[in-house]
């Protein structure tokens, strides 16, 4: 705010500075142009002096002087009457040497008198000045006060503090930015809610399952034992001690079913909003998101001319999978060439992201969307596997699907999007 008030302050200055200026050098050059006509009796005084005629001198050259009249030595009270009369007029002595020829008088008009403009232009430079520091003031008041109100709700909710709302503005600049705002908040809170019963639903199953582990652990490791020392020597007992040892194995890995089917349906509780949005909205977010990126380390990202199309889904969620997409290809590929292309079978759109240098064998393309399941080619680079697991869960919550396929040393992963 004080660096605003300065600016106004220097604003306001300056604008004053340019009024007072010009009003000084309109005068300044108004003064000078009412002496012009001195100056230019001056002028036509050397040369009558030095012995020009009055009718050998034109006036051409002279813009303010319009008449000439000379009226020699002993002149009759005639001539004198008849010399002395007009409106703007100036009577000089002619000497030629030390004697005194005559009179010469010069007739002359007064600059045009413009005070009508300059008060006009300083009222029309006044009205702008008031103008401006009413919008430099409406600026402050509805602009930089607002700003000022809310600068610290990022730090705020950086810090994690979700509780404080955020006061709700009617304002054209900020009521919708700090309603968003305030979405943002209760959404983080929610978040932070959904994720705190998460973590104790998560604990309270790790406990139950360690416990539950525990019962049949201990009769593998008795069972196992058993056999170990040849406690039971008859074969029809050994039999039956490995067959309890198979089936508390399948009991624990029933349990570690459960967990994993846990883990993976908290990662679906994805929420969609199905809406209606158009293909190239899509396209021209992943562009402006990536293009620059692949400029960076040189890699040739090709989009291929397409009809837009109007799709049924969420536009957001939707552009998530796009970016898993394109994350995966600039992760696993060889930096050379990346390319979005299009095609539609039936009711649905097709997007395909193609990228080079595709190392995967065959065999484990059948895999690419599985929870955790990470490649071959995967060593020495970060991740978790869950890029295409989301994208593709996406889709299919959105009716649409996702698969992949090989081309040469090319991997191709597409996303079938439903058309409205």
């Amino acid at each position: 705010m004080k660096a605003y008030n300065r600016l106004m302050v220097l604003v306001i200055a300056g604008f004053v500075a340019a009024i007072v200026f010009f009003n000084a050098t309109y005068f300044a050059r108004r003064e000078a142009s009412d002496r012009l006509h001195n100056v230019e009796i001056n002028r036509l005084m050397e040369r009558f002096s030095s012995g020009d005629s009055v009718d050998s001198v034109s006036l051409s050259g002279y813009e303010r002087i319009s008449a000439v009249e000379y009226l020699p030595a002993g002149f009759s009270q005639y001539d004198a009457e008849r010399f002395y009369t007009g409106d703007q007029y100036v009577i000089r002595p002619l000497y030629i040497g030390d004697a005194l020829t005559g009179h010469l008088k010069f007739s002359y008009h007064s600059a045009p008198d413009n005070t009508g403009d300059i008060l006009a232009q300083n009222a029309i430079l006044v009205v702008l000045f008031a103008l401006v520091v009413v919008v430099m003031l409406y600026i402050r008041a509805f602009i930089i006060r607002p700003m000022n109100v809310f600068k610290q709700l990022p730090v705020t909710l950086a810090k994690g503090d979700f509780t404080t709302p955020v006061r709700a503005q009617k304002g054209r600049f900020f009521g919708q930015f700090l309603w968003g705002l305030d979405m943002l908040r209760q959404t983080l809170s929610h978040e932070r809610q959904r994720s705190l019963a998460l973590e104790k639903e998560k604990s309270e199953t790790m406990l139950s399952l360690s416990h539950d582990i525990k019962t049949p652990l201990s009769s593998i490791r008795l069972s196992a034992k058993a056999l170990r020392e040849g406690l039971y020597t008859q074969p029809g007992k050994q039999e039956e001690l490995l067959q309890r040892i198979d089936d508390r194995a399948r009991d624990i890995e029933l349990l570690v079913t459960t967990l994993q089917r846990s883990i993976t349906e908290e990662l679906l509780n994805l929420p969609v909003d199905i809406t209606e949005f158009y293909l190239d909205d899509i396209v021209r977010r992943v562009e402006e998101a990536y293009r620059w990126q692949l400029e960076l380390t040189k890699t040739e990202f090709f989009i291929e001319e397409h009809a837009n199309s109007l799709l049924q889904g969420d536009e957001d969620r939707t552009f998530e999978a796009m970016c898993n997409l394109l994350e995966n290809a600039m992760k696993y590929g060889d930096g050379k060439r990346i390319a979005l292309s299009f095609s539609q079978e039936d009711n649905c759109r097709l997007v395909t992201v193609t990228n080079t240098g595709n190392r995967l064998p065959h065999s484990e393309t059948v895999r690419l969307f599985e929870s955790f399941w990470r490649g071959s080619n995967s060593t020495g680079k970060p991740g978790n596997g869950l890029g295409l697991f989301i994208a593709r869960q996406l889709m299919v919550k959105m009716g649409g699907d996702a698969f992949a396929t090989h081309q040469g040393d090319e991997m191709e992963v597409t996303l079938v999007l439903k058309m409205a």
